[in-house]
């Protein structure tokens, strides 16, 4: 940021048919008057008018035409995308997919171009991104592609637990050949800093192990041995406090106790599971590793049910809170604990 001003932080829609619109005006209708912010909607302004109205909401927004211009209070960037438009709560269609790639591309440029200090998206399609040509597994893909192009990492948060991830939306078995000392250095790099820029002076992560009781001094297997074990020794060299290899049945049983700030997971499940059980509609995912803030709620479109207006914010309110967290910390340096080392 170049000046002393309130944060920006950017609301993309994500896609028009499912929850999003929805969880947008209910979080932004208990948060914007309680937090020091401007919140900017990238989207289409007639379909959160719509969910407003559907849902009696008092929010009122202002359209936005200039990012160095805001007016007070909640405002759009109306991006509709006309091609196809048809807004059909709980539809998957191409339409939505080029929607949402469209709004959180223009979120991303604002950020890169310093307009916008973080990003918090609602949930989008896989399959509706794939039918309007956008052949990415998600969000976080998308985000790497269009900025710096590194590889992401994710940081699972649910009431007071967080886990990164080594490697996300791939197979086990891709997974497994992702494990490597030097990327689990990279990823306890990135979190180590964030957790800083989080509050936590001195961080202390855990390393779970790969196979059932962390290998039981290798009569499950030898993961732990060839690659956790000099793993730990990188990041001892590094000045990291992480301890490992942790049962992996337990590790997140001790985090609550309080024993560790975060969790480095060897793959998606195996914080996930965890974590989505202790709190499903309050986790937000952080995307580290970007030039760029990012928070995220941590479910999808709900497409099921979107046509109900009776959708949860609370991930929602908690991805903005979190966003708002990091830029508080930010030292004029937003980006410092997103950037690979």
């Amino acid at each position: 940021m170049l000046e002393k001003r309130k944060p920006i932080i950017g609301l993309t829609m994500g896609d028009p048919n499912g929850i999003g619109p929805e969880i947008i005006v209910r979080a932004l209708t208990k948060l914007n008057s309680r937090l020091d912010w401007h919140p900017v909607i990238f989207g289409d302004a007639w379909v959160i008018e719509q969910v407003i109205s559907k849902l009696d909401s008092t929010l009122q927004l202002k359209m936005c035409k200039n990012l160095a211009k805001l007016p007070d209070g909640p405002c759009i960037v109306d991006l509709k995308v006309h091609s196809g438009r048809n807004w059909q709560l709980g539809q998957v269609s191409a339409w939505g997919g080029e929607s949402s790639f469209h709004f959180l591309k223009e979120a991303i440029d604002a950020a890169l171009a310093n307009q916008i200090d973080a990003i918090s998206t609602a949930p989008l399609s896989k399959t509706a991104l794939h039918m309007a040509g956008h052949h990415f597994p998600g969000h976080t893909e998308i985000l790497s592609r269009l900025s710096n192009g590194a590889p992401p990492i994710m940081m699972l948060t649910v009431e007071g637990l967080r886990a990164v991830h080594i490697s996300t939306h791939v197979s086990l078995l891709n997974a497994i050949d992702q494990i490597q000392p030097k990327r689990i250095l990279e990823v306890a790099q990135v979190t180590n800093d964030a957790l800083i820029r989080m509050g936590i002076k001195n961080p202390r992560l855990a390393l779970p192990g790969l196979n059932p009781h962390a290998g039981e001094e290798g009569l499950f297997g030898d993961e732990e041995k060839k690659l956790l074990l000099p793993a730990l020794k990188l990041m001892e060299d590094a000045g990291i406090n992480c301890v490992g290899p942790i049962s992996p049945d337990t590790v997140f049983l001790r985090h609550r106790k309080g024993e560790f700030d975060a969790v480095i997971a060897l793959y998606h499940d195996q914080s996930h599971i965890a974590l989505k059980l202790l709190g499903f509609e309050k986790g937000v995912n952080a995307t580290l590793g970007l030039p760029l803030i990012r928070t995220s709620v941590d479910h999808g479109t709900a497409f099921d049910r979107a046509s109900q207006f009776n959708a949860d914010s609370g991930s929602m309110e908690a991805a903005i809170e979190l966003a708002l967290r990091f830029v508080s910390n930010s030292d004029k340096q937003k980006s410092a604990p997103f950037l690979h080392h």
